[in-house]
């Protein structure tokens, strides 16, 4: 726990320590959520307390945040299904699972990519019943200047709609709050009387 032990001892979070994933399915349930922030909370106050001070519950309530983008998967809450049918589809090309009439294998991935949301399945479902091996991070890798453009798009517009990029401008404003400049301002001279 080298790096988190690093971050405690600076009594601030790091920015770049944010999680946004949810890979082991963690934070699924609000019980979850919690019992989760109670344990962080608890090994920053063994470590504060190891450095001979002491943390408020305020300070941790402000330091400890998990945040979720709803009941749904990664892929499934930030792409909508006209960007993932294309990655979705060079990937089953690249498997050699591409069937000649793409047409009507693009309408079964839709399909099956709604079915998926409306159960809040993991997208690894719908690939598997396309007959697709999963491969999440040749996903991922297709996906990025998706979702990189779509957030440049949003924060253009200063209109942030997109689950992830939510989650990632709280965790930056949260690190500008403990990470701020602050400054005084120069005494004014004292005034002949």
């Amino acid at each position: 726990m080298h790096a988190a032990t690093s971050t405690f001892t600076q009594l601030r979070p790091d920015p770049f320590s944010t999680a946004l994933n949810n890979q082991e399915n963690l934070f699924a349930t609000e019980e979850l959520r919690a019992r989760m922030r109670r344990a962080l909370q608890q090994c920053i106050r063994e470590e504060v307390e190891y450095q001979d001070a002491s943390i408020g519950q305020d300070e941790l309530d402000l330091m400890v945040n998990i945040r979720v983008w709803g009941p749904d998967t990664y892929e499934l809450a930030n792409f909508d299904d006209d960007e993932l049918v294309p990655a979705i589809t060079t990937i089953a090309r690249h498997q050699e699972r591409l069937p000649a009439d793409v047409p009507v294998w693009e309408s079964l991935l839709r399909h099956e990519l709604q079915a998926a949301r409306i159960k809040h399945q993991d997208i690894k479902i719908a690939l598997g019943r396309m007959r697709l091996r999963e491969d999440k991070v040749r996903l991922a890798e297709l996906l990025w200047p998706v979702l990189r453009d779509k957030c440049q798009r949003e924060l253009s517009a200063n209109a942030a709609g997109t689950p992830v990029l939510k989650i990632a401008l709280e965790a930056l404003d949260l690190a500008n709050r403990f990470t701020g400049v602050f400054a005084l301002n120069r005494p004014e001279p004292p005034t002949a009387r």
